[in-house]
């Protein structure tokens, strides 16, 4: 099999040849560098073809590819403004949907940072906030632009290597961090209703990128992503979340689904009390099942794996930065054992790969994948029952 019909063979929940292997992001040059390149595969590097070529010669089967957050906005300084407003010192990129970030030095690699967002206020003016927000020009799923890097890189792949599929970031994100998440949460309370127009703005742009993905692209799977949770808990109450997140994931994924397109979901975090909901929307794949925020993969499959795909749990805090070769190879080997047969499983780190993670501990991962992940599969016996 090649990586697309690996991907969606396991996303039918059949078992293909091999369980499929996904990275998310690298941001250690150890890693890079002992597969020959000098960059990593970073998802902050403005252009993907080269981890594109980085994931190729690693044999993952999975790349994503960003259509969303375009820049309208770079270094920019007191004084310049967009759409009326004016942008804080220090600031690298503002991107369309009114978040800015700065970028950082870590170890030679280059990472970005979200520092707030263009309608934020010192005052906490719900007014003031609501006024510059209606000044601004809410993005275009049209943009030919936007769609340059997934054009690029699947000219790249010319149909070889990784599955390239693309990416976009959702709802959840792109309506609290434009405004700081004090200023999101005042509007959540005093203002519910300008928050629904906007997550239906949101709702409209991403539609218009499926629409557009499907007519010039033929797209299969769609890779969403909304960060929900921190280590010990949902970034929004389960009660906000049913009523202003839930509606909008669950439309858009239907949306898809009518399009024929698969959707990946993506959420760092401890999910736990919305987890229910999450998959209720229906969606097709989850990522990525961080086992240090308590996402516990094993019971999520037992209750959940009929349902959806499961892509992640490889820890990149501890185990993979922390650990042996001789653990991480165990644990892959548990997670094939218990989530892997009958297909429904994509192997993972559980978020990127920092730079604290070694070459010869993110081989190790990826070795006993393709070691321990042959269909079909004899149980383990031992220490993994």
């Amino acid at each position: 099999m090649d990586s697309r019909e690996r991907i969606l063979t396991t996303m039918d929940h059949e078992e293909p040849d091999r369980v499929p292997i996904f990275c998310f992001s690298i941001e250690s040059l150890d890693v890079v560098r002992g597969y020959g390149f000098s960059k990593p595969a970073s998802m902050y590097d403005l252009d993907p073809r080269k981890s594109f070529e980085i994931f190729k010669k690693i044999g993952t089967d999975l790349v994503i590819v960003p259509t969303s957050s375009l820049p309208v906005a770079f270094e920019t300084a007191t004084g310049k403004s967009v759409c009326g407003i004016p942008i804080p010192e220090h600031i690298n990129m503002v991107d369309e949907f009114g978040r800015t970030f700065s970028y950082y030095n870590q170890g030679g690699i280059h990472l970005t940072n979200y520092v707030g967002g263009v309608f934020s206020s010192d005052t906490g003016d719900v007014d003031e906030i609501i006024s510059k927000y209606e000044k601004w020009s809410p993005p275009d799923p049209s943009e030919k632009d936007r769609y340059q890097y997934y054009k690029g890189v699947l000219r790249k792949a010319k149909g070889d290597g990784p599955y390239v599929i693309p990416f976009a970031q959702s709802f959840f994100e792109n309506a609290w961090q434009p405004f700081g998440f004090q200023n999101f949460t005042k509007l959540l309370f005093k203002r519910p209703d300008f928050i629904k127009d906007m997550l239906k703005t949101i709702e409209e742009f991403l539609k218009g990128v499926i629409d557009y993905l499907v007519t010039n692209f033929s797209i299969e799977l769609f890779f969403f992503s909304d960060d929900l949770g921190y280590k010990t808990g949902p970034l929004i109450s389960p009660r906000h979340f049913i009523q202003f997140i839930f509606p909008k994931m669950k439309d858009f994924v239907s949306y898809c689904h009518k399009n024929s397109v698969k959707a990946m979901f993506h959420s760092c975090g401890n999910i736990n009390k919305l987890l229910d909901k999450v998959i209720e929307t229906k969606i097709d794949g989850l990522n990525p099942l961080e086992p240090s925020a308590s996402m516990d993969i094993f019971e999520i499959k037992r209750k959940y794996g009929k349902k959806i795909t499961l892509m992640g749990n490889v820890d990149t805090i501890d185990l993979l930065s922390k650990g042996i070769p001789k653990d991480i190879e165990l644990h892959v080997r548990k997670l094939i054992q218990h989530c892997a047969p009958g297909g429904g499983f994509i192997l993972a780190d559980s978020h990127s790969i920092n730079p604290q993670i070694t070459h010869i501990n993110y081989k190790t991962l990826i070795t006993s994948t393709k070691k321990y992940g042959i269909y079909p599969m004899k149980k383990a016996k031992g220490e993994l029952e």
